[in-house]
C-alpha cells in the first residue's frame, strides 16, 4: 500500500511540475507587455493603435492595386469579441462594385494561429457586396484579416488582397 501512495504522489508531482514548464519555456523580456499580464492595472491584448480605426464603409487599396476593398459595415460595430458579420465591397477603379471569387484568412499574427472557423461567403447582386458570417474573433488580441480576390479586369481575370487588422480587446 506504500509503494503504491508513493507512486501516486510521484506521479502527481510529474504531472505538475510538466504543466507548469508548459506554459513557458522562457520568461518575457523587460517591457513586453506579456511580462506583466494580469498585474495589477495592467492590459492584457492590444490597444487600439494597434491595428485599423473602424469605420463603416472604411476603403483599403488593394495590394496590387487592381481593386479596392470597401468594409461596408460590421456587426457588432467595431468588430468585437466571438462571432462577426462583415460586409464587404469589391470595386474596380471607376468605383463600381465587382462579382468574382473571395476568400478570407483570419489570423493573429502575434500568437500564430488562425480562427478556428472558417466564414461563409456570400454575393448580393443587387448590392454588389459579399457577406461573410460568421467572422470568428474568438481571442482578445490583434487580428490580422486578409481578403483575397480574384475578378474581372479588362477582360483578364486578376488577383488582388487587401489587409484590415483590428484590436479586439
Amino acid at each position: 500500500m506504500r509503494r503504491l501512495h508513493r507512486r501516486a504522489t510521484l506521479s502527481l508531482l510529474i504531472a505538475a511540475s510538466c504543466s507548469l514548464c508548459a506554459c513557458s519555456s522562457q520568461a518575457p523580456a523587460t517591457g513586453d507587455p506579456a511580462a506583466t499580464a494580469g498585474a495589477t492595472g495592467s492590459k492584457v491584448g492590444c490597444s487600439s493603435s494597434d491595428g485599423d480605426v473602424y469605420v463603416a464603409g472604411m476603403r483599403k487599396p488593394g495590394a496590387a492595386g487592381r481593386f479596392d476593398f470597401t468594409l461596408v459595415s460590421s456587426t457588432p460595430a467595431p468588430p468585437a469579441l466571438d462571432y462577426n458579420q462583415f460586409v464587404l465591397q469589391v470595386s474596380n477603379a471607376d468605383g463600381s462594385a465587382v462579382a468574382g471569387e473571395l476568400s478570407v484568412v483570419l489570423e493573429m499574427p502575434e500568437h500564430g494561429h488562425r480562427s478556428p472557423t472558417t466564414p461563409e461567403i456570400s454575393f448580393d447582386a443587387e448590392s454588389g457586396a459579399f457577406l461573410l458570417d460568421p467572422m470568428d474573433l474568438f481571442m482578445v488580441g490583434l487580428w490580422r484579416i486578409t481578403f483575397s480576390f480574384q475578378g474581372a479586369l479588362d477582360g483578364a481575370t486578376v488577383a488582388d488582397s487587401a489587409v484590415f487588422e483590428f484590436c479586439i480587446d
